[in-house]
Order: structure tokens, then sequence, then C-alpha cells
């Protein structure tokens, strides 16, 4: 009889693990979208996440410290530490991050894994170059709907395990007009473009038992008067977002996004650093971290 449990439970516990979720992550960068500008536009698809306040540019007065532009900003989002280690310092396409990203980490860790990167401005892929031959599928220079149904198509017919995309049209609206009506617009439109993503992965959770954790990250903010600009170290530039369609842990709960912020020392004490992306997003795929990493943050998941 006992032998027969044994077989039992043997039997449920092979069943269980045969029939366990896949875990896959989508993450979506949305450049130059001040945090506070999403609530003055309908979006409902941006409202079914969970956002918190963030702060990119580093650590203000240290070695760490980086301008607030979009090459810095999305080397530190997609490698996990600031300019200091990734060495990318502006836009130019002249560099090369000397940090690995999340592309290499995955890669050397879960080399099955099928990865994607997808970006409406070239150059984030030209500074990953040597990052590049390890993704499965890469694009680089096409508009946000274009950029939309590629990822789409990555996510549907190639079952990809991790896809960034990036969308730059709202960064394009603000340097244009500043902040107002274009910009508005740009946020609806982006708005549209995450719904269409998150059905596609919806549907792929539904047919294919599979559990992704969705991410939201924008590179920069833009300065506080026209909204054109950005690259400085006032709060307003410093200041992004990270959002999740998943709980997430204790730290991610306790950001308060409306507490007013005097300093940027306030800012780095009461919003997540940038660098938390890369480790939330390996800990999801339980990839474990390592100590000679060097990773700047931590994950935002229990």
């Amino acid at each position: 009889m006992k032998q027969m449990k044994n077989v039992f439970l043997l039997t449920l516990l092979s069943t269980f693990l045969g029939h366990a979720q896949k875990k896959k992550v989508l993450l979506i960068g949305i450049d130059g979208l001040q945090l506070a500008q999403i609530a003055k536009a309908t979006t409902p698809n941006f409202d079914a996440f969970t956002i918190k306040r963030g702060f990119c540019g580093g650590i203000h007065n240290t070695v760490s410290q980086q301008v607030t532009s979009s090459g810095p900003s999305w080397m530190t989002i997609l490698t996990g530490v600031w300019a200091d280690k990734h060495n990318v310092i502006s836009n130019s396409q002249a560099q090369i991050s000397k940090a690995n990203s999340v592309f290499q980490y995955i890669n050397a860790v879960k080399p099955n894994l099928y990865t994607t990167s997808i970006a409406h401005w070239r150059t984030i892929n030209l500074l990953l170059y040597k990052d590049m031959y390890k993704v499965n599928f890469a694009a680089q220079g096409a508009g946000d709907a274009y950029c939309t149904d590629l990822a789409i198509e990555q996510i549907k017919h190639k079952a990809a395990d991790f896809v960034f995309v990036h969308l730059d049209e709202i960064d394009h609206a603000g340097h244009s007009k500043g902040f107002g009506k274009a910009y508005t617009e740009a946020i609806v439109a982006v708005d549209k473009h995450i719904g269409q993503l998150v059905k596609a992965v919806s549907k792929r959770e539904k047919k294919y038992n599979e559990d992704w954790l969705i991410l939201l990250v924008t590179d920069h903010g833009r300065d506080p008067k026209e909204g054109k600009n950005h690259g400085g170290f006032s709060i307003s530039e410093k200041t992004i977002f990270i959002g999740m369609n998943k709980k997430g842990n204790a730290f991610f709960n306790s950001i308060n996004n409306v507490k007013p912020l005097q300093s940027l020392q306030e800012l780095e004490k009461n919003a997540i650093p940038q660098t938390a992306v890369v480790p939330t997003i390996l800990d999801y795929v339980d990839i474990p971290i390592k100590k000679e990493w060097q990773l700047e943050g931590g994950s935002l998941l229990d």
C-alpha cells in the first residue's frame, strides 16, 4: 500500500511539473514619457498596470552620476548598472557598452531561451553591438506601429521568451512640441500599442499555459518648464517610472508617487532606481544573480 501511495505521489508531482506555467517577459520601453503626463491622457492600458516612480541619472554627485539622455539611460535599463560601469555617456553611436546586458545574462545561463530586441531608436541595438550576436531576433530603425507589429509577431509565432520593444514617438513629440496636445496624443497612441501587445501576451497565456511578466519603463524625464529637453539633473528630468502587471515586492509597493520631493536626494530615496529592471527580469525567469555581476539594483518581485 505504501509503495502504491509513493507511486501515486510521484505521478502527481510529475503531472504538476509537466504542466507548470512557463515564465516569459515582455519589456516595453517608452522613450521620454514624463510620469506626471500620463494622467492627462486617456490611457486604459497604462491604467491596468501598477506604475511606480523611479529615477534615472545615477546617484547625484557620485561616480555613478550620468546625464539624463537616452543612450546612458537605455544602457542602464538593459545592463543593470550605471554609466561608470557600462561607459555609455552620451547618445553617440561611437560607443559600445562595456557591461553585459540582460541578453548576455540570459544567453549564458539559459541559452535555449529565445530573445528579441526591437528598437525604434536604432542606437540602442548599436550600443549593445557585442550582445546582439546573442539575440535570436533584432530589428531597429522603424516607427512605433511597425515595432509593435514585429514584437507581436515574435510573441505569437516565434514563442519568444524575452521580448524588448522600444517605442520612441512620445519623445519625438516632446522634442518637437513640448508638453501639450501633440505630446498627449502620442501618449494615447502608445497606450493603444501597449493594448495590442498585452492582448498578444494574453492569448499565449491562455493557449500555451504561459505566465508573462510585463514591464513598462521610460528612460528619462523632461525639463519641468516646457518638456522639450532633457539631459540635466532637475527632479523632473531624473524622474522616470517602472510599471508591472505583477503585484511586486514590499519595496515596489511602498513607493508613493504623489509624495512631494524637494531634492534629488529625496527622489533617490523615494523612487526605484533604473537599475532594478535587469534583476527583476532575471529573477522572474529563474536566473540566479551572481555577486560578481555587480548589478546595482534589486528585483522588484518577492
